[in-house]
């Protein structure tokens, strides 16, 4: 075992997010909108008071530590 740092971040309005363990992992993920979601809105799951989910997709990950290794540069969200 051992410690190292993560680095996350999250855009204010929920429009993506992304976490990297340097040397280690990293991942970027775009939220997901609908055909049902108003403009600008986010497909959210409303859990409990205070609790909400914001479902999204990765554009890219990659990742290279305890015998997993694979790079995904973005993927087609079309």
């Amino acid at each position: 075992m051992e410690f190292v740092p993560i680095d996350a971040s999250i855009a204010e309005d929920l429009a993506g997010w992304s976490v990297e363990i340097p040397g280690r992992a990293s991942a970027n993920v775009e939220a997901l909108t609908g055909p049902t979601t108003p403009e600008g809105a986010r497909v959210q799951a409303h859990m409990g008071p205070g609790q909400v989910a914001t479902w999204g997709m990765a554009t890219s990950d990659e990742a290279d530590a305890f015998g997993f290794h694979w790079s995904r540069p973005s993927w087609d969200n079309a």
